[in-house]
């Protein structure tokens, strides 16, 4: 997990807050890979006894889009994003400074509008006005909260909740990026992680 640590420290309270979340972020994946781990040996060897776990793979499926986002949020915190350095390579530090720059506003306006499209998929308004899911998805054929599991007794908008949270959790971490990239902290080449 300390690999994965940005060597500089973070800079101010939004750089602390990203470090902090980005640990969270680094134990809950780590928990996700050993339980998707154990689940599907496991689902294997029962079912080679004729007791299949029928919500296993469900289950698998979901916790490895739940390690998606959360990975897709700890490569903003960590810079391990694709890039491309031909160009940076070939920039003055200034040059750099000002590409970092862009780069950083270019993710963060991609955040913000999946932040927005994640608003009208779940539309916490919508369901607040209709009462409950059922209203809700009758009114607006809209079938977020309510959309049962196949083998789980449970609403897939339980899983689906990591789309927003995740999307908040990586704008932290990208605006934290962007104060360091403006103040002219950006990490040299050798220190961002391969």
């Amino acid at each position: 997990m300390k690999d994965l640590l940005p060597d500089t420290p973070p800079h101010g309270v939004l750089g602390a807050i990203s470090r902090h979340l980005l640990r969270a972020e680094l134990l809950l994946g780590a928990a996700l890979a050993a339980v998707i781990f154990a689940l599907i040996p496991a689902n294997a060897v029962l079912r080679h006894y004729g007791q299949p776990l029928l919500w296993a793979e469900e289950m698998a499926v979901h916790l490895m889009v739940w390690l998606a986002f959360i990975g897709g949020s700890v490569c903003i915190a960590t810079r391990q994003h694709m890039a491309i350095g031909l160009l940076p390579d070939r920039l003055s530090p200034k040059g750099r400074q000002r590409l970092a720059v862009l780069c950083d506003l270019l993710v963060l306006c991609f955040l913000l509008v999946m932040a927005w499209l994640c608003w009208l998929w779940f539309d916490p308004v919508g369901l607040w006005r209709a009462g409950d899911a059922r209203s809700y998805a009758q009114a607006s054929f809209n079938f977020t909260w309510s959309e049962p599991m196949l083998t789980m007794h449970l609403r897939k908008v339980w899983f689906w909740l990591i789309v927003p949270v995740s999307l908040a959790v990586a704008v932290v971490h990208a605006l934290a990026v962007l104060a360091d990239d403006i103040a002219g902290r950006i990490p040299p080449r050798s220190e961002v992680p391969a």
